[in-house]
């Protein structure tokens, strides 16, 4: 079940108009503002109600609570007589703001929605929440004089994470050198508890640089406006957080020693090392745990096979397993599926959205369409060592804008939530 709160805002009525939303499942959180510079209250109600439906991927049970009773009546009582009237009201006047209503009919009935009306500016702590953000969306389109939408993140207005949702990691204004080569000039980027996000973008584009800044293989330059947090530190051990964040790689698989046999694949994690040596000693329960894991991924018979002898989609479920074994919080994934063909694809995916459906934060690195899970809804374009976008699948997974990023003509296709890139 998604909660759902919305609210619209206007200056003027007609004037410049906001809106706002926030999306909560479970302890995760998506917030959503936009505007346009004349309008009126009542669409932007509406408009509130459609941008929150619209920005999910897949049908979903949903409570939609809005202080708005021309939107909870309009919905859920008036709407059934406007259409059998061909969209007129019982004096047989056109029904005013009829382009919506229609948009928002439609959305309705894609999903299983509950409409509850809440007193505004009552003391509602979601309702107040979803009222700020409109005013922030309406301040947006006041001063740029155009409409506007998106994440909160892209309204430069400081986004309010779940009360119960902790900070994962929060990179602010940090440069990044590969070498002389400067990567990233200016990189900031958050990532909390519970979210799972996607970072598309182009061979070229710093994918690779972020991931080994995730793992502590490159720093951020010391600068006096950089600011980089791991779990609400600012300081740490690398070999903490590497027990705190699970990553997959292509690096570690194409630098992974060939002659290591798969249970000592898993039990490497434990030292974050490339195959165990003599010096390395582990514990009863470390064992038990890396038999638990092979079990776990159906990698078990493979346990004395070498590394080298495995096929590829076998290599990256022990490297899996290796990520693991300390049941980390967060799982990243660098191109998870490359190299694997469709039955290995769907079953390293499926192990994928069971570790989302234990509860772990997945991040996804990858310029494959298709890799991105249906319960990933955050997805942030990465180009030439900046952030381009960052925001809602289903705003910005559309052709014109995947063609902007690979700077190719590019068709999307979507079945089930899962998108496909075609060639234009």
């Amino acid at each position: 079940m998604i909660d759902i709160y919305t609210d619209g805002a206007c200056s003027g009525n007609p004037g410049p108009g906001g809106w706002g939303v926030l999306l909560r499942k479970g302890t995760s959180e998506t917030e959503l503002c936009g505007g346009e510079p004349s309008t009126t209250n009542n669409r932007m109600e509406l408009l509130a109600v459609i941008e929150a439906l619209q920005s999910l991927t897949q049908p979903v049970k949903a409570r939609v609570f809005t202080d708005s009773q021309y939107v909870q009546k309009g919905i859920s009582e008036w709407i059934h007589s406007w259409k059998q009237r061909g969209w007129k009201t019982a004096g047989k006047e056109p029904v005013k703001n009829e382009d919506l209503w229609r948009r928002l009919d439609v959305l309705a009935n894609s999903h299983t929605v509950e409409w509850h009306w809440v007193r505004g500016h009552n003391g509602h702590p979601e309702n107040e929440r979803a009222d700020a953000l409109a005013r922030a969306g309406l301040e947006q389109a006041r001063r740029g004089g155009k409409p506007v939408s998106g994440p909160v993140d892209a309204l430069n207005t400081e986004p309010r994470p779940s009360n119960n949702a902790q900070s994962i990691l929060e990179i602010q204004h940090a440069a990044v050198y590969r070498g002389e080569t400067c990567v990233f000039s200016d990189l900031s980027f958050n990532l909390r508890e519970g979210e799972h996000v996607a970072i598309l973008g182009p061979n070229g584009s710093g994918k690779s640089t972020l991931l080994r800044l995730l793992s502590g293989d490159v720093h951020a330059m010391p600068k006096a406006d950089t600011h980089l947090v791991l779990f609400g530190e600012d300081r740490w051990n690398v070999w903490d957080v590497r027990q705190r964040i699970g990553i997959v790689s292509h690096d570690l698989q194409r630098d992974y020693l060939i002659c290591a046999e798969g249970l000592n694949v898993i039990l490497s994690g434990f030292y974050a090392s490339n195959d165990t040596y003599d010096h390395q000693d582990f514990t009863k329960t470390q064992m038990t745990r890396a038999y638990e894991v092979m079990q776990e991924l159906g990698i078990r018979e493979l346990s004395g096979r070498r590394f080298g002898h495995l096929s590829t989609g076998e290599q990256r479920r022990f490297l899996l397993g290796r990520a693991l074994v300390h049941d980390p919080p967060v799982l990243v994934f660098d191109e998870p599926t490359s190299g694997l063909d469709p039955k290995a694809c769907f079953q390293y995916l499926d192990l994928l959205r069971a570790q989302m459906a234990k509860g772990k934060t997945v991040l996804l690195v990858t310029h494959h369409l298709h890799e991105i899970p249906t319960e990933i809804n955050r997805v942030i374009f990465l180009k030439d060592g900046r952030i381009l976008a960052d925001g809602p699948k289903s705003t910005l997974l559309t052709s014109d804008q995947i063609s902007q990023l690979f700077d190719s003509t590019i068709i999307l296709s979507q079945a089930n939530g899962w998108y496909h890139a075609l060639p234009g």
